[in-house]
């Protein structure tokens, strides 16, 4: 969406607090992920599961709505800087429902045959155009392209074929564009292309890969088939993107209406941080003279007068690694 907001984030490693509707969607997917482990230990022969939110929960003898309970309370305390209401505990309880009642049932994880809940992938591309070498505040960093990621549900479907299940509880849009998210449009999605490219890497075995993006206020259920075919394609727009990244000297800012009402970094400025904040002082900026710039318009100037390479060294945070990867649903801080 914004070249800018992945170079404050991703490369100097600052980070936002997390949106309300952001966490109440994780409260949703945590609850669908405990009952995909349940499932899985059934079929383990198991007779209980010990989730680090939840707790003991025997398999054979649990009560749906406490398991809410308990992973509501626990984000909703994490999450402090957002003011939780009575009605954000009944929308989470809802989208659960919604979401297990669909189709009787047809996206409950304990209706599927559980390959793996929260399944983690994180593999290097050996590839000459994957490689890279840049200099950072650490040193020089080399290698080549990783992917990391975090795949909701993997269920099989018969010897050949798996179907990856993705809860989505916000809007079915492309917020760098504004557009609605078609089928033909997924089926583009570059989230869903690096699934794919991850599974086939997991599982190379499998020939045949459907990948279900469940858009549970806003469309229902969408499928799209990938199958070995398509690694190209996928592979050909990695390395275009990855060729971008690297190429970069000055990251572009998407100045838009949301710049101010929904990025941070145009929100906030340095000066409850170890930074020195600079007061504005240009003409037709985002501040008047005499205020701090916003972390936006700050970073933006020192690119512009010093240079990448000096702005990472300066910017990056205290607590940032290169290369680290935040799993979805953890909490900052934690």
């Amino acid at each position: 969406m914004c070249e800018q907001q992945y170079f404050i984030e991703y490369v100097l490693g600052w980070r936002g607090p997390s949106g309300q509707k952001a966490d109440k969607g994780t409260i949703v997917h945590k609850v669908l992920e405990i009952l995909a482990v349940i499932k899985k230990a059934e079929q383990d022969n198991q007779s209980n599961i010990n989730d680090d939110i939840a707790g003991l929960i025997d398999i054979n003898n649990y009560d749906l709505e406490k398991i809410i309970d308990v992973v509501y309370n626990h984000y909703s305390v994490s999450a402090k800087h957002h003011k939780w209401s009575p009605k954000d505990k009944k929308d989470c309880t809802e989208w659960v429902y919604k979401a297990i009642k669909f189709n009787n049932g047809m996206f409950d994880p304990r209706n599927r045959k559980i390959l793996e809940p929260e399944q983690h992938f994180d593999f290097t591309i050996n590839k000459a155009w994957s490689e890279y070498s840049f200099k950072t505040p650490d040193g020089v960093l080399t290698g080549n392209l990783a992917l990391k990621g975090t795949i909701d549900l993997i269920t099989l479907v018969n010897d050949n074929t798996i179907e990856i299940i993705d809860w989505k509880t916000g809007r079915r849009l492309d917020w760098a564009t504004g557009q609605e998210k078609t089928q033909e449009k997924l089926e583009n999605d570059p989230q869903l292309r690096i699934y794919h490219y991850a599974i086939s890497q997991l599982y190379p075995h499998i020939d045949h890969i459907i990948f279900s993006i469940y858009f549970i206020n806003d469309g229902g259920p969408f499928s799209i088939c990938f199958d070995k075919s398509d690694l190209q394609k996928t592979e050909d727009m990695l390395r275009q993107k990855f060729e971008i990244i690297k190429s970069v000297k000055k990251p572009k800012l998407h100045k838009s209406w949301m710049c101010n009402k929904l990025c941070h970094f145009g929100k906030t400025n340095f000066s409850d941080s170890s930074i020195l904040p600079i007061l504005e002082y240009r003409d037709n900026q985002t501040c008047k003279q005499g205020e701090f710039m916003t972390k936006c318009e700050q970073i933006k100037h020192d690119l512009e007068l010093h240079g990448i390479d000096s702005v990472v060294q300066s910017y990056k945070h205290p607590n940032h690694s290169f290369g680290k990867y935040k799993a979805p649903g953890s909490i900052e801080g934690e």
